[in-house]
């Protein structure tokens, strides 16, 4: 088949890792149509492919290199621009490597049209130092009309053993909270009824700056006329303070779901991980908030395999996922990351030993998801639309608690938010009826 033509001008954004790099990516779409550039449907007809990467595991890493390998084994090729966690970690590479034309640090994004004229001549290296540009300002590109993310803070200075993050993203940074207000404050006059607050660790908000607590920045965010659904993540156990759960417990905008990752149920390996806290701690934290916040949905993230896990270790953590009862949990493989503490620790854990128990653990969480699931049947749920699920005919939303819920798309046109009748339930997600639509994005009927 020959190679599809090329249309000057047009981009495509190709985005791996978490919502603070699909955040990122909705500004570089941003800055590139406000250079005059137009979205491409995909790879092969783009003029510029960025590809917007992530360094937290090695398997985010090999797909990029994948995707630059087959572009390069193609004619016509576009120029390729990389940025987020690799362009820091391994730029050099990338660009010794051919593949890349541009490799551009995040804080250097306001460049990138510059950045891609010049790379005509040769291949650029852009990695400027953390905070050196405010992304948050930039132009934007908003995926959808009736949700958006709002970042508070950039970075983190945790340094837990196994990651990568203070490496590559900087230490924690926050933003103003008065800007983090009019910022939320102008989405609700556009149109949107959920934000979602990011960080790497939300609960740490201000401590950098001397700004107000995160407690404080729920109250003022939840406060903005049209905002109905206030989300956060992600939450770091230790600073979860009792001034947070309350105001989640007490803003009506606050939605009721809490992602707290916990990585452990071991406190020999909570230590070794540098997670500042043991497993009575976290679920101390965990039956504080259902106590303050009744139903509230809590998901988790765990990593099996860190370095010198034992099967005693691995066994507290079941222990630690049977008694928190996960709505869900996000399970991950341990991979070596250069220049993280953990990366150089002795005691690395077989591979076949990690794939057994990583089913042992996915196989006790899948109980909880389903039971959390079945818990809905019968009820009447608030749903954010948000479009087409893998089924066509089908359209996928999430609950107030961040459950995905698919519902028959019927003559709705994509987005809405809506009062949903559950009717089932599955593996991972529920069926519904779509009984009332509350709001629709201006001009989509």
């Amino acid at each position: 088949m020959p190679e599809q033509s090329r249309v000057p001008g047009s981009y495509f954004v190709r985005t791996f890792g978490c919502q603070m790099n699909l955040h990122d990516s909705e500004h570089i779409a941003g800055v590139l149509e406000d250079a005059g550039y137009t979205p491409a449907p995909d790879m092969s007809s783009a003029a510029v492919v960025v590809f917007n990467t992530c360094s937290v595991r090695k398997s985010a890493e090999d797909r990029v290199w994948g995707n630059l390998g087959r572009l390069s084994s193609r004619g016509a090729l576009p120029v390729v621009a990389v940025c987020g966690c690799m362009a820091r970690r391994v730029g050099d590479e990338l660009i010794a490597s051919g593949r890349a034309d541009v490799v551009f640090a995040i804080e250097d994004l306001g460049d990138l049209p510059s950045l891609i004229e010049r790379s005509a001549e040769r291949p650029l290296l852009s990695v400027g130092e953390f905070g050196t540009a405010h992304i948050d300002s930039l132009p934007s590109m908003r995926r959808s009309a009736l949700k958006a993310w709002v970042p508070i803070s950039h970075g983190c200075d945790n340094y837990c053993t196994y990651c990568v993050v203070p490496y590559v993203r900087g230490e924690q940074r926050s933003r103003p909270s008065s800007e983090i207000v009019k910022e939320v404050s102008e989405l609700a006059a556009d149109g949107v009824v959920e934000v979602t607050l990011l960080g790497q660790n939300v609960n740490s908000y201000g401590r950098d700056s001397g700004d107000i607590a995160f407690a404080e920045i729920l109250a003022g965010v939840g406060a903005a006329e049209g905002i109905g659904r206030v989300k956060f993540e992600t939450s770091h156990p230790r600073d979860l303070d009792s001034q947070t759960i309350e105001a989640m417990a007490s803003v009506d905008a606050v939605c009721g779901h809490l992602h707290l990752p916990v990585q452990s149920g071991s406190d020999r390996i909570l230590k070794e991980m540098n997670r500042g806290y043991n497993a009575a701690y976290y679920l101390d934290r965990l039956g504080e908030v259902r106590s303050a916040f009744e139903g509230v949905a809590v998901t988790t993230d765990v990593i099996v395999g860190f370095p010198g896990e034992t099967e005693e270790d691995f066994r507290a953590t079941l222990d630690l996922v049977r008694a928190a009862e996960f709505d869900a949990a996000y399970t991950f493989i341990y991979s070596d990351r250069e220049g993280t503490a953990a990366a150089v620790m002795p005691g690395k854990v077989p591979g076949e030993v990690i794939h057994e128990r990583f089913d042992r653990l996915c196989a006790l969480q899948e109980q909880s998801t389903r039971r959390a699931l079945e818990s809905m049947v019968g009820r009447t749920e608030e749903v954010l639309i948000e479009g087409a699920a893998r089924r066509g005919d089908m359209l996928t939303g999430r609950t107030r608690g961040g459950k995905v819920v698919l519902v028959e798309a019927g003559a709705l046109g994509g987005e809405a938010l809506a009062m949903v009748k559950i009717t089932g339930s599955g593996k991972h997600a529920a069926r519904g009826i779509i009984e009332e639509i509350i709001r629709e994005p201006r001009g989509q009927r």
